[in-house]
């Protein structure tokens, strides 16, 4: 009996592009290009919970009443407040950095908790984000890891951008995961 050849395995599509870094991540021209493959023209049923000031997203939250997102809740509250499987898309684009987190309540007069400086950080909105994308939507993360959704969430990767900036700046890191139907 002959053994049983490996079952073929997807490949994972990785891009690297250059281009100068800019805290408005959704500006930086590859990153831009790249999101006009996957969000619509006016990103109907597609959300983002920490969206600044340039998402392309339709339904955007930031907890800084300042910037123009439709919503100013804390994003944990924002995701939760939303119903679950309705939304084609989600985009994650978190402060990098335990310090960045820092900087962002300090704008708004607050003071960052040590639970707002920890994984759980991340893992409290992406639990319940997870369940908001509909089967086959995506998730589209951005950091300085490709640490998102992950296969416990029920996501698998599908593309990596890698925008690298030059110097000692680190690249910015997108990564595309698709929602895969759950095995009852």
């Amino acid at each position: 009996m002959s053994p049983t050849p490996p079952m073929k395995e997807e490949r994972i599509k990785i891009e690297r592009k250059w281009a100068m870094p800019s805290m408005a991540t959704f500006t930086i021209k590859p990153i831009a290009e790249f999101l006009s493959r996957y969000v619509p023209a006016g990103g109907t049923s597609w959300i983002d919970p920490f969206a600044g000031y340039n998402s392309p997203a339709y339904i955007t939250n930031d907890h800084n009443p300042d910037t123009p997102a439709r919503h100013h809740l804390e994003a944990l509250d924002f995701v939760k407040s939303l119903g679950k499987n309705q939304f084609d898309g989600a985009l994650f684009d978190p402060p990098y950095s335990y310090r960045q987190v820092s900087e962002h309540y300090k704008v708004l007069g607050k003071k960052a908790t040590q639970l707002d400086t920890s994984t759980n950080f991340y893992n409290r909105v992406l639990n319940p984000l997870a369940d908001i994308i509909k089967t086959g939507g995506y998730c589209i993360s951005f950091g300085w890891n490709t640490n998102a959704m992950g296969k416990n969430r029920g996501f698998e990767i599908v593309e990596i951008l890698i925008v690298a900036h030059g110097g000692h700046h680190n690249d910015t890191l997108v990564t595309v995961e698709r929602k895969l139907p759950t095995l009852l």
